[in-house]
């Protein structure tokens, strides 16, 4: 199980002005290439999750599948992230290889998905939402900071079909920080050295989506 402090950062589209700076001031460097992250997220009958994360309980889980890049023969994950206070918790599975959206869809309809899952959650689990985004990957000089950043964020809740089709845009990026709580000292002063003055923010994409998808009447 990962155990991070994550921090998030929310910058409108366009804006990576910022982001280049630190790179020119050698804050961080590029770890690998950028990637699609695809993630169908999961709740209960009576959305818990959803409603913990909006509430701002301290202590709420979020449970997703996700896979990179595109479906065929990638590795598929069922992923359980429980947040406590400001610890951010990560726990695992892989489901396997598929071929393409329809064999995926099959096995998270069937038995053998429920009896995976059920070595991390005994919760009743329902499909709500889909994610994807294109994600960069950065690291500092002494591997403590690992940075993202997250463009095109993309939502519906269509399972049928294919992935990226009828998405609709969030409209906002995402740079978020993650380090071990050990590390926070360390990280606060570096963050401090480069005249990083934005205030990060809560910002779910799960939650997020969930509201726009709403606001548009796709729930």
């Amino acid at each position: 199980m990962e155990q991070r402090i994550e921090k998030k950062f929310v910058f409108l589209p366009g804006d990576k002005r910022k982001i280049e700076l630190l790179k020119i001031e050698g804050f961080f460097k590029k770890l690998y290439n950028n990637r699609k992250v695809n993630s169908i997220y999961y709740d209960t009958y009576d959305l818990s999750c959803l409603w913990d994360n909006i509430n701002g309980f301290s202590n709420r889980d979020k449970y997703r599948v996700r896979w990179y890049n595109d479906i065929k023969n990638s590795e598929v994950f069922f992923e359980k992230k429980k947040k406590l206070n400001q610890i951010t918790q990560k726990t695992k599975i892989s489901l396997g290889k598929f071929k393409n959206q329809s064999e995926l869809n099959e096995f998270l309809n069937s038995k053998n998905f429920k009896n995976e899952i059920f070595k991390i959650t005994t919760l009743n689990l329902n499909q709500v939402l889909n994610v994807s985004y294109n994600r960069d990957y950065y690291i500092d000089a002494n591997n403590k900071l690992r940075i993202t950043f997250d463009e095109n964020i993309t939502t519906h809740t269509n399972f049928n079909v294919e992935f990226f089709s009828n998405f609709i845009n969030l409209g906002n990026n995402i740079l978020e920080f993650k380090y071990l709580n050990e590390d926070s000292k360390y990280i606060r002063e570096k963050i401090n050295s480069v005249n990083f003055n934005f205030r990060n923010q809560k910002f779910s994409k799960y939650v997020q989506s969930f509201i726009l998808l709403s606001e548009m009447g796709h729930h």
